[in-house]
C-alpha cells in the first residue's frame, strides 16, 4: 500500500487497478478521515483506511458515517493513534483498549470526538480484519510517513463479506474496478458473470461461475443466494462470539461515566478493566472460503 493519490492506488496488493480522477479526489481532501489517516502516519505508516471510508475513496459511495482503520498491531503504533485522538478530545466508545494484546484476539477499539464544526467523530481501530489473509496484513504498511493509506480492493471487498444484505450490492460495485479476472472471483452481479464465464471460469471454483459457464442464469442467482447466505451465517457466528465473550466487560464499561472514558487518562483505567473482564483470545470459525465455494 502507497501513498493514494488519484492516479496512485492498488486494488490488489502489488497490482495497479483502475484510476480515480483527479476531480474527485480534490472534491472530497476535506474528509476528515482522510485528514485523520495522514495524522496517524506522521511518523510512520501505521493505519490503513478500510471498510466505509474505502468504500468513499473507491468513488462506491459519497459519505460514510464513521472511520474505520488497520492499525498496525504495536504498541508504539497504539501509542501515536491514541496520542493524535487524545488531542482531538477523544473518548472510549464501548469496545477492547487499544493495545495489541486484544488486537491480536481479533477485537476492535472504538472512539470519538467532536470536530471544530461540532460534528461527532467516530474512529475504530482493529488490526485483523476478519476475512483477510494474515499474509495480505503483512503487506499493508508499506508506504510514506504521513500518507493516505487505503486498504486494497480485494481486502475491502473480503471485509465486506458480513451479515449485512446491503453491503453485497457494495460488493458488486467495488468487484468492477477489478481486473476481469480478479471481478469474476467476487462479483455479486448475476448478469457481470455470465459476461466473463466463457473467457475467466478457469480462474474460480464458485458455483455461481460454473452455473454462468453453461448459461443457467436462474442457476447462477441461486447459486449467489447460498453463497451471500453462507457467508452472512459466518459473520453472524462471529460477531455473536465475540458479543458473548464481551458481556461481563461492556456491562461494567456502561458505567463509566464520559468524563472518564476521555483520553488519554481513560485508557490505562480501560486496559485494567480489560484485563480483569476481558478475554484476549474468541474462538470462531474464520475459514470463510472452504464454505463458499
Amino acid at each position: 500500500m502507497r501513498d493514494s493519490t488519484a492516479s496512485d492506488h492498488v486494488g490488489r496488493v502489488g497490482q495497479e487497478s483502475p484510476a480515480i480522477p483527479e476531480r474527485y479526489n480534490a472534491r472530497v481532501a476535506g474528509n476528515i478521515y482522510f485528514e485523520l489517516t495522514r495524522a496517524f502516519n506522521a511518523a510512520g505508516p501505521i493505519a490503513v483506511l478500510a471498510s466505509g471510508q474505502a468504500v468513499v475513496y473507491y468513488r462506491v459511495a459519497i459519505m460514510s458515517k464513521d472511520g474505520d482503520w488497520v492499525i498496525r498491531e504495536t504498541a508504539d503504533a497504539c501509542a501515536q493513534v491514541l496520542g493524535v485522538l487524545a488531542e482531538r478530545g477523544a473518548v472510549y466508545r464501548a469496545g477492547a483498549p487499544l493495545d495489541p494484546r486484544w488486537l491480536a484476539g481479533g477485537w476492535s477499539s472504538h472512539f470519538e470526538f467532536f470536530d471544530d464544526k461540532r460534528r461527532r467523530i467516530r474512529c475504530d481501530f482493529f488490526s485483523r480484519p476478519p476475512r483477510v489473509d494474515a499474509a495480505i496484513l503483512t503487506r499493508l504498511f508499506e508506504g510514506e510517513a504521513g500518507s493516505l493509506m487505503v486498504i486494497d480492493l480485494e481486502s475491502l471487498i473480503r471485509m465486506k463479506h458480513t451479515q449485512r444484505a446491503k453491503d453485497y450490492a457494495v460488493i458488486g460495485e467495488l468487484a468492477a474496478r477489478l481486473p476481469p479476472e480478479q471481478e469474476i472471483q467476487f462479483t455479486t452481479d448475476p448478469d457481470r458473470l455470465l459476461e466473463l464465464a466463457s473467457s475467466y471460469q478457469s480462474v474460480s471454483t464458485r458455483a455461481a461461475i460454473q452455473a454462468a459457464s453453461v448459461g443457467d442464469r436462474d442457476g447462477v442467482v441461486v447459486a449467489l443466494a447460498r453463497e451471500q447466505d453462507a457467508l452472512q451465517r459466518l459473520d453472524r457466528g462471529r460477531v455473536l462470539a465475540y458479543a458473548a465473550a464481551a458481556e461481563p466487560y461492556l456491562a461494567e464499561f456502561g458505567t463509566i461515566s464520559s468524563a472518564d472514558r476521555r483520553l488519554p487518562d481513560a485508557h490505562a483505567r480501560l486496559v485494567a478493566r480489560a484485563e480483569r473482564l476481558l478475554p484476549v483470545a474468541v474462538a470462531v470459525q474464520e475459514n470463510v472460503d472452504a464454505d463458499v465455494e
